[in-house]
Parts: C-alpha cells; sequence; structure tokens
C-alpha cells in the first residue's frame, strides 16, 4: 500500500489561491483515487508560495478489479415471445461494445423485474499507470477566483504559471506530462536559498524540502512563524499583534520564514497610533509591538522570506519603506489638520457617491434623517438621537481627507479622529469612529447607542439605494457588500433588544432617495418587495448560528409579531416547543381552516350572529383567543401566544364534529366560512404554521 504525493510548482501564488487550493485540493484527489476504484486513506495537502501538493497514504497497488454489473432494457423489451434479442438487445450489446451472447438476464430487486445486464470486467490497472489521470483531475479541478491561461495549447486555467509537475509512488517517481508540463521525481527549492531537489519518497517529501529551505506544510509554516513573532518580540520587551489579520496573507508568501525587527524613526511618532499601525499593515505586513502598559514601541516585527545572513540589508530595506510611507501619512495628515474638519465637509458636494444616487453630501443628509427615523422606531431617548444626528453630519467628512485617500482604511476613525481635535463631545467622537461597524462575523458591534443608530442607517441607506436602482446582489455577485449589511442590521438590532421593522425605515429611506432625485428603475415597492426579504434572509441566517431552524424563523416572520428582536424571540420559541402538545394542536387546527377555505367563494363578509348555538359557541371562543393573542403580541410573549391558539383547536373541533361546515344552506356557509377563515387569521398571527416542521426537522 504506497504512498502517493503529487506536487504542482507554480509561480509565486497569491494568498488567496492558496487558501482555495487548501479547501479544494484533498477533496479531489480523494474524487479521483475513489474514480479510479483505488482504495486509499484521507487525502492531505500542502500549500506554499510556489507549490500546491498533494498526498494520500496508503493507496492500493492496483485498481479493485472484479466486475461492474451494467443494467439493460427490460427483458420483456429485450427478447420477443420466441426468445431471439429484438434491436432493443442489440443497443445494449453494441454500446457496451460486448456480443449479444454476453449480456445475461436477471431481476433487479429493486425495480422487481427481469432485466438484461452486461457484467463488465472491473478494471485492474496499476496505480503507476494512473498517475497522470489523478494528476490532471486534481490540477484542472481546482477553481480559482482569479486566473489565467496556461499549459500547451493554453488550455489550462489555473491562478499562475505552472511549471513543473513532481510526481511519486513511494521511492518511485513517475514520467508524463500535462499540458505540456513535464512530471517527475524533482522538485524546486527556495528560490534564492535552494536549488533542484531529488524527491527520495512521497513519505519524505517534506524533509526533502526543509533541506533546501522551504517549509511546504502550510500549517508547520504558520506554527513558525508564529513562534517566531512571540520570541522576537519578547527579546524587544514587548508583545506583537495584528490587527489587520495579516498573518493569514503572510504564512502564504513565504517558504522560509524568519522574523526581523526594525525601527520606526522618532519623527513620525506623533501620528495617531491607528495611523501608524495601517501604516505598517496596510500594505507591508509588518507586526507593531506594543510594552507592558500597552503603548505602542517605536518598531515593528517582519516575516522575510529571505536570506538570513543578509538580514541587516532587509531590516534597513524594510525600515526605509516604511519610513517613506510613514512621511506619506504625515503629510497627508497634516493637510487635513491644516484645512479643518469644516473644509473637509464642504468637499463632499463634488464628491460622487453613486452616479445615480447623488453626491456624498447628499448621503449626509439622508443619514440624518436616517437616524432620526431609526432613533423613533428604537425609542431612543432624545441626548441618544441628537448626539447620532450630530454624528451623522460629521460622519463622511473624511472622504474628502487626503489620509483616506491614500489610506482607505483609515475611514471613520479619520472623522471621528478630526471630530475629537475640533472639540466634539465623546458620544459623537465615539458615534463616528463606530458607523461601519461590524465589519463582518467576528467583528465588533457599535458599542454605543448612538453608534448603533448611524451604523444602522449607514446599512439601510446603503440597501435601499442599491435596490432602488436594480443593483441587487445574484449569485456570488455582491460588490457592494450588501448581505453583510443586511447582517450587520439584523445583529445590531437583535444584540439591543431593538423591535425594528425593517419595512419602516426603509420606506422613510427610499422616500428621501427619491425626494434627491436619485435615478430609480424600481418603484418603491418593487424594492421592498425585494429587500424585506433579503433581510429576512440574513434573519434566518443569524438565528441559524444559534441553532434555530430555518423553518421556525420563516413560520415566526409569517406571523409578523414585530419587529427584528421580537420576530427572533417568536422564532426561539417555535424552534424549542414545536413538540409542545399546544403548538401541535395549533398547527393541526391552523391546517385545517386552511383547507377548507382554500379558494373559498363564499363567506366573504364578517360573522353575524343568527343564534345558532355552535356557531356562537366558536364566536365565544375566537373572541376570547383573539384577545389572548392580541395581549401576548402586545407583550412579545411568543409562549401566551401559542398557548391561546393550542387552546382555541379545542372549540375548533368542536365545531367540526357539530356542523356541516360547507351547508347547502347559502346563509350558513357563508356564516361558518367566515368563521373558519377568522379562527385561520387568528392562528396566522401566531406562527405561519403551514412552513413550521413538527418534530424537529429542518
Amino acid at each position: 500500500m504506497p504512498d502517493l504525493l503529487i506536487e504542482f510548482g507554480c509561480e509565486e501564488l497569491p494568498s488567496s489561491a492558496c487558501r482555495e487550493a487548501i479547501a479544494q485540493a484533498p477533496g479531489l484527489l480523494d474524487a479521483a483515487l475513489a474514480n479510479l476504484h483505488l482504495s486509499a486513506g484521507a487525502s492531505v495537502t500542502w500549500v506554499a508560495p510556489r507549490r500546491i501538493a498533494v498526498f494520500s497514504g496508503g493507496v492500493a497497488e492496483r485498481q479493485g478489479g472484479g466486475t461492474r454489473s451494467v443494467r439493460g432494457p427490460a427483458a420483456s423489451a429485450a427478447f420477443d415471445p420466441e426468445g431471439a434479442p429484438t434491436a432493443a438487445a442489440h443497443g445494449f450489446a453494441r454500446g457496451q461494445g460486448a456480443d449479444v451472447a454476453q449480456l445475461v438476464v436477471r431481476e433487479d430487486p429493486d425495480a422487481g423485474r427481469d432485466f438484461i445486464w452486461f457484467d463488465r470486467p472491473g478494471d485492474d490497472a496499476p496505480l503507476e499507470d494512473l498517475v497522470a489521470e489523478i494528476a490532471g483531475r486534481v490540477l484542472e479541478g481546482l477553481r480559482f477566483g482569479k486566473t489565467m491561461r496556461w499549459g500547451e495549447g493554453r488550455g489550462l486555467r489555473f491562478s499562475r504559471p505552472v511549471r513543473w509537475i513532481t510526481a511519486m509512488v513511494d521511492s518511485r517517481p513517475v514520467q508524463f506530462g500535462i499540458h505540456g508540463i513535464p512530471a517527475g521525481g524533482s522538485s524546486r527549492g527556495h528560490r534564492f536559498l535552494g536549488g533542484p531537489v531529488a524527491v527520495s519518497s512521497a513519505g519524505a517529501y517534506r524533509d526533502d524540502l526543509r533541506a533546501s529551505f522551504v517549509i511546504s506544510d502550510h500549517e508547520e509554516r504558520r506554527a513558525a512563524i508564529l513562534a517566531g513573532l512571540d520570541a522576537a518580540a519578547a527579546a524587544l520587551g514587548g508583545t506583537w499583534s495584528d490587527p489587520a489579520g495579516k498573518i493569514e496573507e503572510v504564512v502564504h508568501l513565504v517558504e522560509w520564514p524568519g522574523v526581523i525587527a526594525g525601527r520606526i524613526a522618532a519623527g513620525h511618532l506623533g501620528l495617531p497610533e491607528r495611523v501608524l499601525v495601517t501604516a505598517m499593515q496596510s500594505h507591508q505586513r509588518y507586526m507593531p509591538i506594543h510594552d507592558a502598559d500597552g503603548g505602542l514601541m517605536p518598531m515593528f516585527l517582519a516575516v522575510s522570506n529571505g536570506d538570513p545572513s543578509a538580514a541587516e540589508i532587509i531590516v534597513r530595506g524594510n525600515e526605509d519603506v516604511l519610513d517613506a510611507r510613514l512621511k506619506d501619512a504625515a503629510f497627508s495628515y497634516e493637510r487635513d489638520v491644516a484645512a479643518g474638519l469644516d473644509a473637509l465637509g464642504a468637499r463632499l458636494g463634488s464628491i460622487v457617491f453613486h452616479a445615480r444616487l447623488g453626491t456624498l453630501a447628499d448621503k449626509r443628509d439622508r443619514l440624518m434623517g436616517g437616524v432620526r427615523d431609526l432613533g423613533t422606531s428604537t425609542g431612543a431617548a432624545d441626548d441618544v438621537v441628537l448626539a447620532a444626528e450630530a454624528a451623522a453630519a460629521l460622519a463622511k467628512a473624511d472622504q474628502g481627507a487626503i489620509l483616506v485617500a491614500e489610506f482607505s482604511e483609515l475611514q471613520g476613525f479619520a472623522a471621528a479622529h478630526y471630530a475629537e481635535r475640533a472639540g466634539h463631545p465623546p458620544a459623537v467622537v465615539d458615534a463616528i469612529a463606530e458607523q461601519y461597524l461590524p465589519e463582518g462575523a467576528d467583528s465588533p458591534s457599535p458599542a454605543t447607542e448612538a453608534g448603533a443608530l448611524l451604523a444602522c442607517a449607514e446599512k439601510v441607506d446603503n440597501l435601499a439605494g442599491a435596490f432602488l436602482i436594480g443593483e441587487i446582489p445574484s449569485g456570488s455577485k455582491d460588490p457592494y457588500g450588501l448581505r453583510r449589511a443586511a447582517a450587520g442590521l439584523v445583529r445590531i438590532a437583535l444584540e439591543r433588544g431593538w423591535s425594528l421593522r425593517p419595512r419602516d425605515v426603509l420606506v422613510s429611506s427610499l422616500a428621501r432617495f427619491r425626494s434627491q432625485g436619485a435615478d430609480a428603475v424600481l418603484s418603491d415597492e418593487e424594492a421592498l418587495g425585494a429587500l424585506v426579504p433579503f433581510i429576512g434572509d440574513r434573519l434566518v441566517h443569524h438565528l441559524g448560528q444559534e441553532g434555530v431552524s430555518p423553518d421556525a424563523v420563516r413560520a415566526a416572520m409569517g406571523a409578523d409579531p414585530g419587529g427584528l428582536a421580537v420576530t427572533a424571540a417568536w422564532a426561539r420559541a417555535l424552534h424549542a416547543h414545536r413538540d409542545d402538545s399546544a403548538v401541535v394542536r395549533a398547527a393541526a387546527g391552523a391546517n385545517r381552516c386552511r383547507r377548507i377555505v382554500a379558494g373559498d367563494a363564499h363567506g366573504l363578509g364578517g360573522f353575524a350572529s343568527l343564534g345558532d348555538p355552535d356557531e356562537d359557541a366558536l364566536a365565544a371562543a375566537l373572541a376570547v383567543a383573539e384577545n389572548s393573542i392580541a395581549t401576548a403580541r402586545a407583550a412579545g410573549d411568543p409562549g401566551a401566544a401559542l398557548a391561546a391558539a393550542g387552546a382555541l383547536t379545542g372549540p375548533l373541533n368542536g365545531f367540526f364534529e357539530a356542523v356541516m361546515v360547507n351547508a347547502d344552506d347559502l346563509s350558513a356557509r357563508e356564516r361558518r366560512h367566515a368563521l373558519v377563515r377568522r379562527a385561520g387569521e387568528a392562528y396566522g398571527r401566531v406562527a405561519d404554521f403551514e412552513v413550521l416542521v413538527l418534530g424537529g426537522g429542518e
């Protein structure tokens, strides 16, 4: 049971392509082996900037062999009454490359009748004869976000040009070619420190490359980088950090990592720390160092892929690069400070936010209206709304700043910093700084209520504007990050317990766009018809992270018990109590009502008592249930609403047993249909029981 190793050597891959290969390659190798009937252990992949390697241990020496039965047409169609083969039998045999005499008749247990079969001998090729096909399936199966055409005839789409292929079965190299790229037992070491590598065996691949200054295993490389950063920071008396999350990129930029330490020129230390750190990380991927008190030290760490013996030269080069970046940052910062916040804000009228949605000055004005609407919807205190409105007036000022033009990562921070320098209150400054939060699933939400209002206004504005002009996400395309915006809106509302109704704030937002002359392609109702379920999908996803099933969330949304927080509580209750007797009874009653009045052409009016005791009894029970459900909805109490809906089912069932709902008498039928429809509406204010799956199913 030999080991199999295939390495695709490339020009330097971007870190995104490395991550894509790590996710895809093991599955592609497993699938190729299984398709060729080669048993093997689980596959692994090792990825470095210049190589993608796949490895599987304990692969079968040969294919599985045996026979593979192919079913043809039914025996009754394959042979005539005299037993002679028909055209169907001849056609099947021809398609299998067989003679009719090789066909057999036997029963298919699943179908319970006889068919003709061809028992094809199983493939029995040795592993080494199949390595070229396996390599081709993996190579051609990899999918990257960005590709170029490469190889013989330019038929291969790959992230970067493939320069060599290494293929080993244990210690035996396998020779072949794919797209004009030769394969064999040789690899290549580090571009500067190593050279050609004769791989001694599949199992020794990583050790052989390590001897040529390549750590091919990305997990081993990550561990080496983290250990090196820890040791270097400790030697300097501090701790390193990675606020922009650059480590994942660094892991895939080096093959033989070495940590170096550089110094920051003293003249730059007057810049705000966030500016210094952003300049370090945004392009150069340097790691800042803080002392025991949390202060930024005048030095940085970097991960080098160069010759350790040239460390001094490498350090000097990195210091020079950072010095130039910080000089640019200092120039931009000083120009912005000299201009002042008012001057920066005055530039917004000449900066286009979107060609069909106006300028950034228009967006600023919409945000000010948006925070007022959200403050009303959430019941925020007046001082919170005033702080959010003042923050909205200043939030986009940094879009006219030179510093943000140089370092886009500083948007939001720069506006907050300049507002603080201008003497604005902390509540306003903090809200400005939080306007884009949360920026992702792992990002914090706004810590202040004013910041939460502004962040929600930002997201509502982006959603409403994009949908109004028809730029709606489809498939994986979401250039404006609208799914992230909707997810952030949902998350803030749920974390703050805001029963925010998206439709209400979206209506106001759409009106603001129209008042400014936005070039809309959808009507408000068309935009809302797409926007409200779009946000609902984010609620489904968010609660799904908690373990709440999608059907429970959609059943809650169907009842529309309130805004986002109330709907979430309703969904959690439906999920948790779906097997309770009250819920089961309510679902049965709701579904029975729906079936009876489906396509109802009668009973379009309300119920008026004519003294029928059975009708009056149900009407009385309905009045009690409706009042209880209304009270529960007002209190945001899903448990009480479910109990009331469950209690209604008993009187409803009694009514169905006592009367003929579809009575011949038209007047009686209309009264009874009106009662049934009214019961269905009462259930519908508790949940959409049609989509709720009982028994815990998805």
